[in-house]
């Protein structure tokens, strides 16, 4: 075995592994997703963040457990702290992940503002088979709304949260649904009032997750384009509260939150996870 240092991220429930690459340069990163975040076997997590700076400018890869590669706003925001944490920026600096540049502000308490881009519901970004929007349609014989905030998200608006048994039948069933040729994450949505909405939320590539940047910002939009709103909107999941704002629902989107480093260590990996690297690190 090889070893590997890492650093402990949390927000809103969402927990994440970050690494930086100086530290693995030939890894495998989808094989260290699958190892690193497997709970009771490894550290655990809700994905793998890869971060590195280059030429004065963040850059950050996110892979789920599964060791798919995906857009991820909660691990963002991690990221951006982690960053400004270690003083490789100062409080407003930008990340790019893949194919986007996020604008971040971190103020000196650690709390993160990420000015995310604009919801999309063409059917190519997110993308799906259907012929036009998937707005407000039946799938698997519930009705929802297919949006991309950089991750491919179906939102079903609803009066009360599923229960497990509709929620673990459901999930995988959507998230594998032949409309979706590189799958969905699903959110189920309570609106409580027209500012506070509850969730509960199947991640592609997870599964059940106590929290989901993109999928809360998925689901503020969809929101507020049926209902004509503007301005903010709390996003409440199992993890806690996301703060989301926008002009309306075609505006580029500021969501806040507050990072935690939990801990850092050592995680035991396999050579094959770390490529060439792991001649460097055998024990």
């Amino acid at each position: 075995m090889a070893t590997i240092p890492f650093t402990k991220l949390e927000t809103v429930g969402n927990d994440f592994v970050l690494v930086e690459r100086s530290a693995a340069p030939t890894a495998d990163w989808a094989q260290l997703a699958v190892e690193l975040c497997a709970r009771r076997y490894s550290v655990g997590s809700d994905g793998l963040l890869v971060i590195w700076v280059e030429s004065a400018e963040v850059h950050l890869r996110f892979f789920n457990p599964d060791g798919t590669e995906d857009f991820c706003g909660n691990g963002l925001r991690c990221a951006a702290w982690y960053a400004f944490r270690r003083n490789w920026v100062g409080e407003a600096f930008a990340i790019h992940q893949l194919g986007e540049t996020v604008e971040m502000v971190v103020d000196p308490a650690g709390r993160v503002t990420a000015v995310m881009p604009p919801a999309r519901f063409d059917p190519p970004a997110i993308p799906t088979t259907a012929p036009g929007e998937l707005w407000e349609a039946e799938v698997c014989g519930v009705v929802g709304t297919a949006v991309s905030t950089g991750s491919a998200h179906f939102v079903i608006l609803c009066d009360e949260l599923p229960a497990d048994g509709e929620f673990l039948r459901l999930g995988p069933e959507i998230e594998n649904h032949p409309l979706f040729p590189e799958r969905t994450s699903v959110m189920w949505v309570r609106p409580d009032s027209q500012r506070h909405l509850s969730m509960r939320i199947w991640e592609r590539g997870v599964g059940e997750t106590m929290g989901c940047g993109t999928g809360a910002t998925a689901s503020a939009c969809v929101w507020f384009r049926k209902q004509g709103l503007s301005g903010s909107v709390e996003l409440e999941s199992q993890g806690g509260v996301l703060e989301i704002e926008m002009e309306d629902w075609r505006s580029p989107i500021r969501v806040e939150c507050d990072p935690e480093e939990l801990f850092t260590g050592l995680a035991e990996v396999s050579g094959a996870a770390l490529g060439t690297c792991a001649q460097m690190s055998e024990r």
